[in-house]
């Protein structure tokens, strides 16, 4: 109705008007147009302040993801486009109706031509029958939204494992410097000590360079770990949907520090096998294939539909504007109605209707097909997390064992040393040992934290 408005406003003071006079107000009217399009996209909600001046724990940070990421972004975009589908499936069991406006400009006067036509009109169509092909429509639609829900799902689940994945390295390299500041501390007393020892005759210089070696390379160390540091710090507001230049703490990590005192950690208590039917329960992707495969279906059987005839209701109704206007008579004789009924069907299309089922029977083929190698994946990768994951429990276990030994090897050469027992270089290579045991529990610790992760999103119970 809207449309039909405008129109007749614009053919109206075209009445005598120049073309100039027509483009200017056409201009107008698009102008009108696109800066209520902006109107619209600035009325937009703001988005959500994110306080980052705290320390923020691994919820926080999924929580975060989820609302600001650019992937939640757009699965929440595909949802509403799949849910506008379903408005326009279930439109078209409503009736169309739609204006119509005509406009000719022409130099021919002779004949009964005049140089300026006006019609207007207006019209609707039904469908009346169309063998359930809007039935048909409406279902695919509905299946596409329950596929779209699920595959968000496990968009969601995959988002929340690479944050978890960056919350870690985080707390792993910030373990990790600790340990490489404790370690160069260490190698920088440890070259005091030699130089010391060279001066009151006790050792030489070459021992000297030995310890300014140990002392180098453990300053190397600290710098690569706190290069990836940095590095980890800005992959995790990149998950987050931030600038990866914004500055974001963590939390310290409880489990890291439970786990040096008590010296233990949760351990899978389930199968492997029951962690796999688990997976065949949960994981989202199966969900989403069924509703893919019911949706093609639905696509097959469109596709057949078409071969049936449409039946339509049409109703028009006309108006000869410019006679009335120049006659001004009674605007009655200067309008017309119609109504009636149509059946359309294809008779011929050069196999387009045949080919077009053809296609969609193999290409549902092909989804069945997958499907049925889905669940195998799926249990090939809840196999292999479940089987690192328990790699994982054994590696934490035995990196706690060279922790507790090595620091007992470096007390006793540490004493052996100081009562002139042992030389410069077992000390150092104990000092070694015992740096490089803390590094590997550190990572040890980690790497079961993250495989722990990935079995349960393996699992499909990553929330």
């Amino acid at each position: 109705m809207i449309q039909g408005k405008v129109m007749f406003i614009i053919f109206s003071k075209f009445k005598g008007a120049r073309r100039v006079g027509f483009r200017s107000l056409l201009l107008k009217f698009i102008l009108t147009v696109q800066f209520a399009a902006v109107l619209c996209v600035n009325a937009q909600e703001p988005a959500t302040e994110v306080d980052l001046t705290q320390s923020l724990t691994l919820e926080q940070c999924i929580q975060i993801g989820l609302e600001q990421s650019t992937s939640m972004r757009n699965a929440r975009l595909n949802l509403a486009i799949q849910e506008l589908r379903i408005k326009t499936a279930r439109a078209d069991y409503f009736p169309r109706i739609f204006s119509t406006g005509a406009y000719d400009f022409s130099d021919r006067v002779d004949f009964g031509f005049e140089p300026e036509n006006y019609n207007l009109g207006l019209g609707a169509q039904y469908t009346i029958w169309d063998n359930g092909q809007r039935e048909g429509g409406f279902a695919q639609a509905k299946e596409s939204l329950n596929a779209t829900v699920n595959r968000n799902e496990g968009i969601k689940q995959s988002l929340i494992l690479q944050i978890t994945e960056a919350y870690y390295d985080v707390l792993q390299f910030q373990a990790l410097v600790e340990v490489s500041e404790q370690n160069l501390a260490r190698a920088q007393e440890n070259t005091q000590r030699t130089k010391d020892f060279v001066e009151a005759g006790s050792l030489i210089p070459a021992d000297v360079a030995t310890a300014e070696v140990r002392e180098g390379n453990n300053r190397l160390t600290l710098l690569n770990n706190q290069n990836s540091l940095q590095v980890a710090k800005a992959r995790l507001p990149r998950l987050l949907g931030l600038d990866p230049g914004v500055l974001i703490t963590v939390a310290a990590d409880e489990a890291f520090q439970l786990y040096q005192q008590r010296g233990t950690i949760e351990r899978i208590a389930i199968p492997v096998e029951e962690a796999i039917q688990i997976a065949l329960d949960n994981r989202p992707e199966f969900k989403e294939t069924e509703a893919q495969l019911r949706s093609q279906e639905w696509s097959l059987t469109l596709a057949k539909l078409q071969r049936w005839p449409r039946l339509n209701a049409d109703v028009d109704y006309n108006v000869n504007l410019d006679d009335y206007l120049r006659e001004r008579e009674d605007f009655s004789d200067f309008r017309s109605w119609s109504a009636g009924v149509s059946l359309n069907f294809t008779l011929f299309d050069g196999g387009i209707l045949g080919n077009r089922v053809k296609e969609l029977a193999m290409q549902l083929e092909q989804t069945r097909e997958n499907a049925s190698d889905l669940e195998r994946s799926v249990a090939l990768d809840v196999r292999q997390a479940y089987l690192n994951l328990k790699r994982g429990e054994a590696a934490v276990d035995i990196s706690k064992t060279l922790v507790v030994n090595a620091r007992l090897s470096l007390e006793v050469i540490q004493g052996r040393f100081d009562v002139d027992k042992a030389i410069l270089l077992e000390l150092l290579d104990a000092q070694t040992s015992y740096a490089q045991a803390l590094t590997d529990e550190v990572n040890t610790f980690y790497d079961y934290k993250i495989t722990q992760t990935r079995l349960q999103d393996a699992m499909g119970v990553l929330q």
